[in-house]
């Protein structure tokens, strides 16, 4: 299955995200500015029922996920600061967890 190549820029990257903030809050915060097609936000695998902080949302359309950034960057979610910006491709970066070199 191939994705869609306009897939990156209709989605944002959310961080600076609460505790308390899961799939639920983002779509109601995101939900205004257009169709979601999904929303992930990453499992800390150093703890249980915990994020790392940050989520990203898809949308179906480029002008609603550039019209999100517009009015949601700096703001707040249960109390916090959030970033919001266009998500960079994903990258899997060769070596970039050296262990053992000292």
């Amino acid at each position: 299955m191939a994705m869609k190549e306009n897939a990156n820029k209709c989605t944002i990257y959310v961080g600076g995200l609460d505790d308390q903030v899961d799939e639920k809050v983002l779509h109601a915060a995101f939900i205004p500015f257009g169709e979601i097609v999904e929303i992930q936000i990453p499992p800390d695998p150093a703890s249980h029922n915990q994020h790392r902080g940050f989520g990203f949302v898809e949308f179906e359309e480029e002008t609603d996920a550039q019209a999100s950034i517009d009015n949601m960057h700096l703001s707040e979610l249960y109390g916090k600061v959030i970033k919001v910006n266009l998500a960079r491709p994903m990258r899997i970066k060769e070596g970039s967890l050296r262990a053992g070199n000292y």
